[in-house]
């Protein structure tokens, strides 16, 4: 079973999207990554991020592909998830709904030990069990909020493994949480959901035994944690 998701997800690497949990080496000064992830989001015309999104969202996978993509699924990898966990998928759909991906994104639950969220290739966000289970519904929201971030920079995410530029992987990272934290403030979601969201993530994988990865492609999670307060307080002060 971890075999076959190691082979999907480098499947999904070839079609120029990056997981939750890839593992990089880090070669960035800790400042740097951050501000320059900051000043890409301050030099949006008129901070007009929703217009923003609009321009930058990509078309849709083509159904053939997607269907290809997901029949890359073992049966027995998906598990069905409890009542609990449906109740938790349910409140995705405001977050789909806004990046008008509703209709096109599945999403799936992974049976594997490691808690994490991974964008497969424009096709679903796959959440594994132990990520459903010890995310609140809120954590959950801001989790694949990112994750759907991924979609508008995966060719640079590309561009940036090609080149083995894993500072500009790690300032894409931080884009994607600037999204997320974009989706949770237009939908008036409290976006430090996003922060207690990756605490949990990083505390049970870090685990005894943890089968997973270390996340190097993001920066230093204090780092991480400042640069989505500044994100938060500058989303807020511009829809003033």
């Amino acid at each position: 079973m971890a075999q076959h998701i190691a082979q999907i997800l480098l499947v999904v690497l070839s079609i120029n999207t990056f997981t939750f949990a890839q593992t990089v080496k880090t070669a960035a000064s800790p400042n740097s990554v951050p501000l320059k992830a900051f000043t890409y989001f301050e030099q949006i015309e008129g901070r007009r991020f929703d217009d923003y999104l609009s321009r930058l969202r990509p078309v849709a996978l083509a159904p053939e592909l997607r269907a290809r993509v997901l029949n890359m699924l073992a049966k027995d990898d998906l598990v069905l998830p409890s009542a609990q966990g449906r109740a938790k998928l349910e409140t995705l759909e405001p977050i789909l709904k806004y990046h008008q991906r509703n209709s096109v994104i599945e999403l799936r639950v992974l049976r594997a030990p490691t808690a994490t969220a991974v964008f497969l290739a424009g096709a679903a966000v796959l959440i594994t069990e132990p990520a459903l289970e010890i995310l609140t519904a809120e954590e959950l929201q801001a989790v694949v909020a990112h994750e759907l971030g991924h979609e508008y920079y995966w060719n640079e995410f590309e561009a940036a493994r090609h080149n083995h530029d894993y500072s500009k992987i790690q300032e894409l990272e931080l884009r994607c949480d600037g999204i997320a934290v974009m989706t949770l403030k237009h939908l008036s979601l409290d976006p430090t959901s996003l922060i207690s969201a990756i605490a949990k993530l990083n505390k049970h994988n870090s685990h005894p035994g943890s089968s997973s990865p270390q996340n190097q492609n993001y920066v230093a999670f204090d780092k991480r944690v400042e640069f989505i307060h500044r994100m938060i307080e500058f989303i807020s002060t511009s829809r003033r």
